[in-house]
C-alpha cells in the first residue's frame, strides 16, 4: 500500500513540472516611452502541454497583460516565442518607473530582471556670444539624449524672457526640431530689445504616431542684450532767454528703448553768426547753465550736442531787453544804456523834492549820457523813476538858483574851448619823452640783450616732458598717456581698474595762480609713471590702468596703491600752501572698449563704470571710497568697511598692509616737495 501512494505521488510531481520556461535575453537597464522591448523566450515540455503562454508588465503596484498565445506540445518539443511590447500611452498608459515583466505558462511563471521606463531627455547648450548688440543673431547649439541613451529626434521650443523680473515676458518664442541627437537655432533679437540680461528656457520633447508628447526634457541658458545709444535729444527749459540770464540746457541720451543713458555729451553752443560761444563736455540727464550777457544782442543761438556718430540741435532765442542804470553822484545824475538794443523814445521821471521833471533819452548800447542837478541850496530827496518801473531814491544837498537838470559839458568841450591848458599838457608830455629818449635808451637796449641771453638760458635748461599734451582746452596739467572718450568706437573689450580724482574747487583753481597747478601736474606724473591712461572730464582727472598698457589683468592693487600715494600728498599741499585743494578720491573696476589711435587713447565706457566713479568722487571728503566692484577684487591685505549714503553703497579702506617700499616713497616724495 505504501509502494502505491509513492508511485502516486510521483506521478503527480513530474506532471506539476510537466514544462520549463527559460527567457533567453533579459530587458537591461532604461528604455523610453516610445521604444520597444522584446522579451524572447523558449518552453521546453517534459510531457504533452496544452495551454496560454501569457506576459504582464508589472511596475509600482500595476499589472498589464499584454501578450497571450496558445501553446501546444508533444512530451519533449521545444519551442521558441518572442514576445515585444511598444512603449506608449495607448499600451501601457502612464506607467514610468522599477519595472519586471512576469510570463506565465498554465500555473507555472518566471519573472524577468528588474528594468526601467523613463520619459526624460538629458537636453544641454551652448550659446555662441552671450553678449549681443540689439538686431544681432543669437546662435544657440546642443543635444538631446533620452535617459535610455538613445538619440532624441522630436522637437525643439525656445522662449527667451527677462532674467530679473517676477512674472516674466516673454520677448521672443520659436519652434525647431531636433534630429539624431543635435539642433543648432538661430534667432534673431529685435533692434528695439531692451537692455538687460535674458534667461532661455528650452523644452526638448518627442511624439507618438498619435500626436501624444512622449519623452520630455528641459534646459536654459542666459545672455546679455548690450545697451547701445540710438538717438540723442536737447531740452532746453526756457527756449525764450532773457538778457542777464542763463540758458539751461540738458542733454538726454537714449537706448534702442527710449530709456536714458547716463553718458556724457559735447555741447556746441553757437550765434547767429556761426562763433563758437561755449564747446563743453558735459553729463547727459543734467543741467547745464549757458550765462547770456546782460548786453548780449537779440538774436538767436543754436546748440549741437555730439555723442559719438550720434548729433542732435536745437535754437533757443535772446529777446530784446531795453535797460538803464541810474545813480546821483556829487550832484551828477548819471544814466547808462546796460541793455542789449538801443534804449531811445523814452522817457526818464526825475523828483527833486516836490518838483517833477521828464528827461528824454536816447542811448546806444553802452552809452551814458551825465546831468548837471542843480535847486536853491538844501538838502533834497531826489527820486529817479524809470519806464521799466526801476526806482532810485537819495537825499542830496544841492545848490544854485532853481530847480534844473541839465546836460553835463563833457571834459573834451572844456578843452575845446580853453586851448591853452592843451599847449601846456603837450608841454609836460614832450618834456617827459624827452627825458626818457635821453637817458633810458642805452639801457633799454642793454637790458634786451640780457632779458634775450635768459629767455635762451631758460629753454635750454626747462625739463620739459616730451610728448606732452594739455588735458583738455585750458587745462591746469598736461599728459603723455592721454584717454579720450567715445560712444562709437571698434576695439578691444578689457576690464579695467580706474582711479577718479574729483577737483572740487577747479574752476577756483584755474582762475588765480597758485601751487595747485604744480601738485596736480605731480600727481599726473606719478600715475602715468605707473602706466596709467590719464582722462580729464570737467572736474574729475580719472586714471585707468588698462591691462593694453600695464600688460597685466590684475590691476586692482596698484590702483590702491596710486590712490594711496595722492592721498597724502594733497594733505602735504594742503598743509604747506595758502591755495587749498578739495578733493574726493573714488575707485572703481569695470569694462570698456579701448583702442590705441595716434594721439590718444579712445575708449568707450560699459555701465556705470565712469558714473559710479564720479559719484564716490562727489561722495567722499578726501577720503579714499571703493566702489562694490572693486572691493570684491581686492586681496585680504585692504581692509574695508561698508558704508551707505541715500541709495549709494561703497567701502572705505580702514587699514592697507603698507612694504617698506610704499613708506619709503611716500616719505622721500613729501622731502622733495618740501625742499621746492
Amino acid at each position: 500500500m505504501k509502494k502505491v501512494l509513492l508511485l502516486l505521488v510521483g506521478i503527480l510531481l513530474i506532471y506539476s513540472v510537466s514544462a520549463e520556461i527559460i527567457i533567453t535575453k533579459q530587458p537591461v537597464g532604461t528604455y523610453n516611452l516610445g521604444e520597444m522591448v522584446t522579451i524572447p523566450v523558449t518552453i521546453k515540455t517534459l510531457t504533452d502541454v496544452s495551454n496560454s503562454l501569457e506576459m504582464t508588465l508589472l511596475c509600482n503596484g500595476h499589472e498589464i497583460n499584454f501578450y497571450k498565445n496558445g501553446v501546444f506540445l508533444s512530451s519533449g518539443e521545444e519551442k521558441k516565442f518572442e514576445a515585444s511590447l511598444i512603449l506608449t500611452e495607448s499600451m501601457i498608459g502612464k506607467t514610468l518607473g522599477a519595472c519586471k515583466i512576469k510570463i506565465m505558462l498554465g500555473d507555472e511563471y518566471i519573472l524577468t530582471d528588474d528594468f526601467s521606463i523613463s520619459s526624460q531627455i538629458s537636453l544641454h547648450n551652448t550659446i555662441q556670444q552671450t553678449e549681443i548688440f540689439p538686431g544681432k543673431e543669437i546662435i544657440i547649439d546642443g543635444g538631446a539624449t533620452k535617459e535610455s541613451g538613445k538619440d532624441v529626434n522630436g522637437f525643439l521650443e525656445i522662449e527667451i524672457s527677462k532674467a530679473d523680473t517676477a512674472n516674466a515676458t516673454t520677448y521672443l518664442k520659436k519652434l525647431d526640431t531636433i534630429n539624431n541627437g543635435f539642433f543648432s537655432v538661430n534667432i534673431t533679437a529685435p533692434e528695439d530689445m531692451p537692455a538687460g540680461e535674458y534667461l532661455i528656457k528650452l523644452i526638448a520633447y518627442e511624439k507618438s504616431g498619435l500626436g501624444e508628447i512622449t519623452n520630455l526634457g528641459y534646459g536654459n541658458n542666459k545672455f546679455l542684450v548690450l545697451q547701445i545709444a540710438n538717438n540723442i535729444e536737447i531740452i532746453i527749459e526756457n527756449p525764450i532767454v532773457e538778457p542777464g540770464t542763463s540758458a539751461r540746457i540738458k542733454a538726454i541720451l537714449h537706448d534702442q528703448t527710449g530709456e536714458n543713458i547716463d553718458s556724457l555729451t559735447t555741447l556746441t553752443i553757437t550765434d547767429s553768426k556761426n562763433q563758437i560761444r561755449e564747446k563743453i563736455e558735459v553729463a547727459t540727464n543734467e543741467f547745464f547753465d549757458f550765462p547770456i550777457l546782460s548786453n548780449e544782442p537779440p538774436e538767436e543761438f543754436k546748440i549741437v550736442a555730439n555723442t559719438g556718430e550720434l548729433s542732435s540741435e536745437m535754437t533757443f532765442q535772446i529777446i530784446e531787453k531795453p535797460k538803464i542804470d541810474v545813480f546821483v553822484l556829487n550832484r551828477t545824475l548819471s544814466i547808462i544804456n546796460t541793455g542789449n538794443v538801443p534804449y531811445c523814445n523814452k522817457s526818464v521821471l526825475v523828483k527833486i523834492g516836490e518838483e517833477t521833471l521828464n528827461l528824454d533819452v536816447c542811448l546806444n548800447l553802452g552809452e551814458e549820457q551825465k546831468y548837471s542837478l542843480s535847486a536853491p541850496d538844501g538838502e533834497y530827496l531826489v527820486e529817479i523813476i524809470t519806464e521799466e518801473e526801476t526806482k532810485t531814491a537819495e537825499n542830496i544837498v544841492l545848490t544854485g538858483n532853481a530847480i534844473s537838470i541839465k546836460e553835463a559839458s563833457s571834459s573834451i568841450g572844456t578843452l575845446t574851448r580853453h586851448p591853452f591848458i592843451w599847449l601846456f599838457v603837450m608841454g609836460i608830455l614832450g618834456f617827459i619823452a624827452m627825458t626818457i629818449y635821453k637817458k633810458g635808451y642805452q639801457r633799454s637796449f642793454i637790458g634786451r640783450i640780457g632779458i634775450g641771453r635768459k629767455k635762451e638760458t631758460y629753454k635750454t635748461t626747462e625739463n620739459t616732458p616730451n610728448h606732452t599734451v594739455p588735458m583738455r582746452k585750458k587745462s591746469l596739467i598736461n599728459t603723455k598717456n592721454k584717454a579720450e572718450l567715445s560712444l562709437s568706437i571698434k576695439g578691444d573689450k578689457q576690464n579695467v581698474s580706474i582711479v577718479a580724482l574729483k577737483i572740487k574747487n577747479l574752476r577756483e583753481l584755474e582762475s588765480e595762480k597758485g601751487n595747485s597747478e604744480e601738485t596736480l601736474q605731480k600727481i599726473v606724473n606719478l600715475a602715468e609713471e605707473n602706466k596709467a591712461l590719464s582722462y580729464e572730464n570737467q572736474d574729475n582727472i580719472f586714471f585707468i590702468f588698462s591691462p593694453t598698457k600695464t600688460k597685466t589683468f590684475k590691476n586692482e592693487k596698484i590702483a590702491i596703491e596710486l590712490a594711496n600715494k595722492i592721498q597724502p600728498i594733497l594733505i602735504h599741499h594742503n598743509k604747506m600752501f595758502k591755495q587749498k585743494i578739495d578733493y574726493g578720491i573714488a575707485l572703481n573696476y569695470g569694462t570698456i572698449v579701448g583702442k590705441q589711435e595716434l594721439q590718444s587713447f579712445n575708449f568707450m565706457s560699459m555701465g556705470t563704470l565712469i558714473t559710479t566713479a564720479k559719484k564716490l568722487s562727489t561722495i567722499s571728503k578726501g577720503e579714499i571710497l571703493l566702489a562694490e566692484k572693486i572691493k570684491e577684487r581686492v586681496d585680504t591685505s585692504v581692509k574695508t568697511e561698508r558704508k551707505i549714503s541715500g541709495t549709494t553703497k561703497y567701502f572705505t579702506i580702514k587699514s592697507i598692509q603698507d612694504t617698506d617700499q610704499h613708506k619709503q616713497f611716500i616719505k622721500s616724495f613729501l622731502e622733495r616737495i618740501e625742499k621746492k
